[in-house]
């Protein structure tokens, strides 16, 4: 059984906004990707127990700061539309990201961090909060002991975090700021008796929108783990989502998505891969923290599949290159080895365009 609720409009899929590049897409036409996420550095000042890049990138790395500043003016001469800083590492542990996202709010691009807000202290946030269409806080929790465990840090972090929350709430109310904070709250066997509480709780700092999910356990992530829900009966499953629900309103949205792996579109014992289906990686980017751009995660950190270096060329140029076609089309061909795919965001834009481009003897019919 899945079980997945959308709250206030947020049901949308936002690829059915890509016209022009859906379009471009069906009819084999060129098309610049519609969004590149940027990973500053591989470098964090966290542990997380779940954290499917542990160990994808071998040494600390960090984009050299002129690299970083300088591809925000090269992505918007290439036709990408928005950025989001997040990646392998902690993206405020780079210090000339305050400089790139100023950079790249001069270019005119939507952009949005996802941090785990330990790092984002007032200063900082003066600095990048009025570029920002989005700010995202990674895995939170009320409980400072739980957040610690998780997070394998400090009770410290888990303070500055609400700390520099409420700080960025008042911020964003003194200067009128057209940004929107969200927020991940994961499932666990030790938070779920009081998930309600919890979700509440970042309801009253001032959070716009949560996701109320599990952590996918990869074979990357440092501990093993399960999915919460499929470990308790429906007659007290269903109670925990509905009282979650009662949440919402008109300021605070919620999308629960708990034992909704059950209904991912891929073959016998969840599949995330099948041939010729990964469309997405024509419409989003990765720049990693060792300068490569990678189509997607499944390959992050493995330079042999990237479609090149923004140390040697600039992203037009490699966007537009050979190499690139080669590798969609290997990554379209081959099956990854291990679990690689599961937490790949791909994977829903690969179901909208299966969708869009699937048959059906209704389709000429409004």
């Amino acid at each position: 059984m899945s079980y997945c609720c959308h709250m206030k409009g947020h049901k949308d899929p936002r690829s059915l906004y890509q016209i022009d590049r859906l379009y471009a897409c069906s009819h084999g036409l060129y098309f610049p990707p519609a969004i590149v996420e940027i990973s500053p550095t591989n470098i964090c000042n966290q542990k997380c127990r779940y954290c499917y890049s542990n160990g994808r990138i071998q040494g600390a790395e960090k984009l050299r700061d002129d690299i970083l500043i300088n591809c925000m003016g090269q992505l918007k001469q290439t036709g990408v539309d928005a950025v989001c800083f997040q990646g392998t590492g902690e993206p405020l542990m780079h210090k000339a990201l305050p400089v790139a996202i100023a950079a790249g709010a001069m270019h005119s691009l939507s952009m949005g961090l996802t941090t785990n807000g330990a790092l984002l202290t007032s200063e900082i946030q003066e600095e990048i909060l009025q570029h920002l269409h989005y700010l995202k806080f990674s895995a939170i929790d009320m409980s400072s002991e739980r957040y610690s465990f998780q997070h394998g840090c400090s009770s410290k972090q888990h303070d500055a975090l609400i700390k520099n929350m409420i700080h960025a709430v008042e911020y964003r109310k003194k200067h009128n700021l057209k940004l929107g904070f969200t927020a991940t709250i994961y499932l666990t066997p030790a938070n779920y008796h009081d998930i309600y509480d919890v979700v509440k709780y970042f309801k009253e700092i001032g959070l716009d929108y949560i996701y109320v999910s599990e952590a996918s356990f990869i074979s990357n992530s440092p501990a093993d783990g399960e999915f919460t829900s499929l470990t308790l009966d429906d007659p007290e499953f269903k109670p925990i989502c509905d009282k979650i629900q009662t949440l919402a309103d008109d300021d605070f949205s919620l999308f629960v998505a708990l034992r909704s792996q059950d209904s991912l579109p891929f073959g016998p014992n969840h599949e995330t891969w099948k041939p010729g289906f990964c469309q997405g990686i024509k419409f989003t980017s990765i720049i990693g923290s060792d300068g490569e751009v990678y189509p997607c995660y499944r390959v992050w950190g493995k330079k042999e599949y990237s479609y090149g270096s923004l140390y040697e060329n600039t992203f037009e140029e490699i966007w537009k290159g050979e190499r690139r076609k080669e590798i969609e089309e290997y990554i379209n061909r081959t099956s990854p080895k291990s679990d690689e795919c599961m937490v790949c965001g791909c994977i829903r834009h690969n179901i909208i365009h299966d969708k869009l481009n699937g048959a059906t003897e209704w389709r000429h019919f409004l």
